[in-house]
């Protein structure tokens, strides 16, 4: 395994300053992909990066493309610098690093997986975000006809570049806040296996959400649109696969 860290990032420079520390302590590689911060958040960012030492590239989008596309950006850059494997891991300090062994650990044992951290929440997190939560797992159990995806959303996970960056070349996902779902729906019709391990999820106080109200769930809404057709025509193939797995 050849792994490194991509981290998405937009204007979360106060957040990050507090992460890096601990992600460099991993020893690991980091792809930074910042999605065209305001000129005065990336200047710091720039100059954050120069006083780390460690293995990091920082590459900037000239437009902001959205989480999905920073995401996205990180993953092919990995995939062409030959790391078979990517950490996605948010720039807001949402994610515990201390989790890193166990994601990594449980890669191993199955390298072809993509491995998801199955969020614990505490009290910071909004009532409104939890149980909306609950409506998209719905959703993607009817697109996959299956349970095999517990958490569609969290976006702490390990990635084997080879085939998660097939998939997005064949069908690239919505490139903001829809990517988590639906690269997962997308990796479950492909075969790709998921797997699950626990990790804990914090809001910070001081963080911002970039989450546009009403265009990102306009975005989320098409999606599971298109993945619902998608569903309905793969249906004798996944249904199928339920047969065949019972059998087994």
């Amino acid at each position: 395994m050849k792994l490194c860290l991509v981290v998405p990032h937009y204007d979360h420079v106060t957040q990050f300053r507090r992460l890096m520390p601990s992600l460099l302590a991993t020893e690991l590689p980091l792809v930074i992909v910042d999605d065209a911060s305001p000129a005065d958040a990336f200047s710091e960012l720039q100059q954050l990066v120069a006083a780390s030492a460690g293995d990091i590239q920082l590459v900037r989008h000239d437009e902001n493309q959205g989480k999905g596309g920073a995401v996205t950006t990180g993953l092919m850059t990995a995939h062409d610098a030959g790391y078979s494997h990517a950490l996605q891991i948010d720039a807001d300090g949402q994610h515990d690093v201390s989790y890193f062994d166990d994601l990594r650990a449980l890669s191993r044992e199955h390298p072809d997986a993509i491995i998801c951290g199955e969020p614990m929440f505490d009290a910071s997190i909004s009532r409104v975000r939890y149980y909306g939560r609950y409506l998209t797992h719905a959703l993607v159990w009817l697109e996959t006809l299956s349970t095999d995806i517990r958490d569609a959303m969290c976006g702490f996970r390990i990635y084997p570049t080879d085939a998660v960056v097939a998939l997005i070349k064949k069908k690239a996902p919505g490139p903001r806040m829809a990517f988590d779902p639906e690269l997962l729906v997308r990796a479950s019709w492909a075969g790709i296996p998921i797997r699950y391990t626990p990790v804990t999820v914090r809001y910070p106080e001081d963080g911002a959400s970039h989450f546009h109200y009403f265009r990102d769930n306009a975005i989320i809404s098409w999606m599971h649109t298109r993945l619902i057709v998608g569903m309905i025509l793969r249906l004798p193939m996944l249904l199928w696969r339920k047969v065949r797995g019972r059998r087994s």
